[in-house]
């Protein structure tokens, strides 16, 4: 569970290089972590507790919000976080010109 942790974590880091880390809070049962680029968020909360293993996953940005929850540290949760922490760096770094021009 560490390991899965640690990967996803790291994985995160690097595509978020140009973001500001947060926190990084653990407290026994759940890690909680957070990136800042600009008015963007992107917040994930890991829970391991007695074999509910769930992961919690925000984006917070100033023209739409997002929350996605899937159970279970597998490879297609770690899939899923890795997928949507690229998607979301690539629209908020790159904006669709759209967005743009209001």
């Amino acid at each position: 569970m560490r390991e899965w942790v640690a990967n996803v974590e790291k994985l995160v880091d690097d595509k978020l290089q140009k973001w500001k880390k947060d926190s990084r809070i653990e407290n026994g049962e759940a890690v909680h972590l957070r990136w800042q680029f600009e008015q963007s968020h992107i917040i994930i909360d890991i829970f391991w507790k007695n074999h509910k293993e769930h992961v919690h996953f925000q984006f917070i940005g100033p023209r739409v919000s997002n929350r996605w929850e899937w159970d279970g540290l597998t490879e297609k949760t770690f899939n899923r976080i890795i997928d949507r922490v690229g998607n979301i760096a690539q629209i908020v770094m790159h904006p669709p010109e759209d967005y743009r021009d209001g």
